[in-house]
């Protein structure tokens, strides 16, 4: 099969039935409840099927953002009860949303640590996303990404959507790419990023990074081409900043262009591990504010 008709093929198939099934992770912190959340206002217009998963061997307590988190969590852990109650909740929250009978909720107990629980429960179930919430920045480490979220990442091989503890759903108007072209990327990972674009109607922004200037060679020349051919009927733009400190690249590019999600792809391993897991500067605030999609080539 050619190139062409592979993109066409998994574009089509992206289009009809787009990331039906969402696994949520959730501890019952502040922070898990505001990935929930995030999570069906972003698909608050496609029909999905939200599983919520609780690890209760999970060690999560540098993500809590207070005691009464932490108490929360113990309270869950030990009652089933609790669960339901606090789920009822949010599904009260959500009942106004005119497309509501659209989205069906599961929720699942694992005694597991939250790495063994969500490879379990991929291994079941045919999922299509991770959603985790964070504090963004570790409380104990503070230029790093807690390192649940990085674990979930790095260990289980599934497209990931953190969403730190400040973001808030205000529709998807802006995304960024973060790039080197040094990679080729699949027609699967372009058919999701696309889906994002054409459903919510966003302008797509291609952002090359690197620490110094140099010329793109043949490679990485043919991979941006690949992109500018796939996007040509989709609003998007190429931009390019050069800085030995790309995290500062990344948060002044959000704050011009006010940036709602930003995409990466999990095979860009080496460029994304200092922007999203261990950044040189401590003077950003996208951690806290800006979602992360991580993309992995196939499920």
């Amino acid at each position: 099969m050619s190139f062409i008709m592979n993109v066409a093929l998994h574009t089509f198939v992206a289009i009809i039935n787009p990331m039906k099934n969402i696994l949520i992770l959730t501890d019952f912190s502040k922070n898990s409840w505001n990935s929930i959340k995030y999570t069906v206002s972003l698909f608050q217009n496609k029909s999905c099927n939200f599983h919520l998963l609780h690890a209760a061997a999970s060690n999560l307590e540098e993500e809590f953002e207070s005691i009464e988190d932490l108490k929360l969590r113990m309270a869950v852990d030990n009652s089933v009860q609790n669960f339901i109650k606090e789920f009822d909740k949010l599904t009260k929250k959500n009942s106004a949303s005119p497309l509501n009978e659209t989205h069906a909720f599961t929720t699942f107990f694992d005694n597991n640590d939250v790495i063994t629980a969500t490879k379990n429960y991929l291994s079941n179930n045919d999922i299509d996303l991770i959603v985790i919430g964070t504090n963004g920045l570790s409380s104990k480490v503070e230029t790093s990404i807690s390192s649940i979220s990085e674990a979930v990442i790095t260990k289980v091989k599934c497209s990931t959507l953190v969403v730190p503890k400040e973001a808030k759903f205000n529709g998807l108007n802006e995304i960024a790419f973060p790039t080197d072209f040094t990679n080729f990327y699949e027609a699967k990972l372009l058919a999701s990023i696309q889906f994002l674009s054409n459903f919510t109607n966003a302008f797509m922004r291609f952002l090359f990074l690197a620490k110094k200037s140099e010329k793109l060679d043949k490679e990485q020349e043919w991979n941006k081409e690949t992109l500018q051919d796939y996007f040509k009927d989709r609003p998007h733009s190429f931009h390019a900043k050069i800085n030995t400190s790309l995290e500062l690249s990344v948060e002044k590019f959000i704050t011009k262009n006010n940036i709602d999600l930003i995409i990466m792809a999990a095979k860009n391993l080496n460029l994304f591990e200092q922007i999203l897991f261990r950044p040189n500067n401590n003077n950003i605030s996208y951690y806290s504010k800006t979602p992360f999609l991580i993309l992995h080539q196939s499920n």
